[in-house]
């Protein structure tokens, strides 16, 4: 782990369902948007390689971390809480507070669904500054583009532009996978890793309004 790589990682720990996807990809966008580098636990599918190593690997890499708890209700009868999600918020917390550095400089952004919830769900929480999303993606790209703002004081465009941005993006990625031999359905249907590569070319082309072809 270089320094840079560290300054520039951002782990996120969130759900990987179809719910949640449009969360999900509005923060990546944001995240990479902004300069930064997203680490997500599906990333890399070697088989042989342990999932809990591979995640802690991720943490300690990253100075900044998105953990999704909003996840803490179960929403109907019968259904199992997904622990992975406060586990590994667990994990970073212990890892910032190691007295190792550079780990003691790591920043967290918090969210969960409807404001107070985790004090219900995880009264531990209590005193860490926590912000809702309501399920809502525009919500989710104003929070995280002023969590960058403020705790890693980048430039940054106001939400409105940021959501404007990402719609542009949107119709150019359908465009390019449309000329790739994707459906329409297919096309808003990608892997969270291919949805972030089409995101980074999109950024290392120039944030181009229509797809032009290659």
């Amino acid at each position: 782990m270089t320094a840079d790589d560290f300054e520039k990682s951002v782990f996120i720990n969130c759900p990987f369902d179809d719910a949640f996807a449009p969360l999900l990809e509005a923060a990546l966008f944001c995240v990479a948007y902004l300069g930064f580098m997203p680490r997500l636990a599906n990333e890399r599918l070697e088989a042989g390689e342990n999932r809990l190593d591979k995640i802690f690997d991720m943490i300690r890499s990253s100075k900044y971390s998105i953990h999704d708890l909003s996840r803490s209700q179960a929403q109907k009868e019968g259904e199992f809480l997904r622990m992975n999600m406060p586990f590994e918020f667990g994990m970073d917390v212990g890892l910032r507070r190691s007295g190792v550095e550079p780990f003691g400089e790591k920043k967290f952004l918090v969210f969960e669904k409807n404001p107070y919830d985790l004090k219900r769900a995880l009264s531990d929480t209590a005193g860490q500054d926590v912000e809702f999303h309501r399920d809502n993606h525009e919500i989710v790209i104003s929070r995280v583009r002023d969590f960058f703002r403020v705790e890693a004081n980048v430039a940054a465009p106001g939400p409105a532009k940021l959501e404007a941005e990402y719609t542009t993006f949107l119709g150019w990625m359908t465009e390019k996978k449309i000329s790739e031999g994707h459906s329409n359905q297919q096309a808003f249907n990608l892997p969270t890793r291919e949805r972030l590569d089409e995101m980074i070319e999109w950024l290392d082309r120039g944030k181009p309004a229509e797809f032009q072809g290659n």
